[in-house]
């Protein structure tokens, strides 16, 4: 063997040492951190910008409380979405090839986008609804991620299978938890561009659901016989 030949092994040996290792773990959930920290300041301003705007002195009315609420359930959402991403376990095994790690990066960053738009309603059931459903996505996302420990991932993963709580309905109660209140984020927004946001949002999650289950059932033998008495996302349904 050349000496290059042995310069190149040692390089390729070091870089998968490095992408095996903790430090390329956290280099990755750097930049979603960042990301949702910057949407997490950008609408903890506005909310302190909607407080100014208010009449002096303030009075509480049914459509204040229900923006306010709305607000603060996203708030809440945006605070859980970051939490989780510090606390996950480096995993076992990742999908090959670059296209399953750019749609899981879609995916997790597209629809928060929405969050920088003008918000359109004045209505206090819209907002209504869009705190109700902010606040179940967030509970569901709790129970789920209580089921799932700390194998969330970002990407097309596998940290360790989980088939208890939740998972015992559904194959993704993390993602079904996610559309739900994602869909209570459009709520405060519906216009044209966010409801394109929406739709890609949604394409695109399913097309990182299927990176996601091949990497599970090349890890995990017992996998493809609890996919098939499971539903993916909706029991009955789907």
């Amino acid at each position: 063997m050349s000496e290059e030949s042995l310069a190149t092994g040692t390089a390729g040996g070091t870089l998968a040492a490095f992408q095996a290792g903790r430090a390329y773990d956290a280099l990755m959930r750097l930049p979603i951190l960042l990301y949702n920290g910057y949407i997490l300041v950008n609408e903890l301003r506005g909310l302190a910008v909607w407080f100014v705007e208010q009449p002096v002195p303030f009075t509480v009315t049914p459509l204040s409380a229900t923006v306010f609420a709305s607000r603060v359930a996203l708030i809440l959402f945006l605070v859980l979405l970051m939490g989780f991403h510090l606390v996950r376990r480096r995993p076992v095994a990742k999908a090959r090839g670059w296209p399953p790690r750019l749609v899981a990066l879609l995916g997790a960053t597209l629809t928060i986008a929405m969050v920088l738009l003008d918000r359109t309603p004045n209505s206090i059931a819209v907002y209504a609804a869009s705190a109700a459903l902010i606040l179940l996505g967030n509970y569901v996302s709790i129970v789920a991620v209580l089921s799932l420990g700390r194998s969330l991932s970002i990407m097309p993963e596998a940290r360790r299978l989980v088939m208890t709580g939740p998972y015992r309905y559904v194959r993704h109660p993390l993602y079904l938890a996610e559309e739900i209140a994602i869909l209570g984020v459009w709520l405060q927004f519906m216009s044209w561009p966010a409801t394109a946001i929406l739709i890609g949002h949604l394409v695109i999650q399913l097309w990182r659901l299927g990176f996601e289950e091949q990497v599970l059932r090349e890890n995990f033998p017992e996998y493809s016989a609890y996919a098939r008495k499971t539903a993916r996302l909706v029991p009955g349904l789907y």
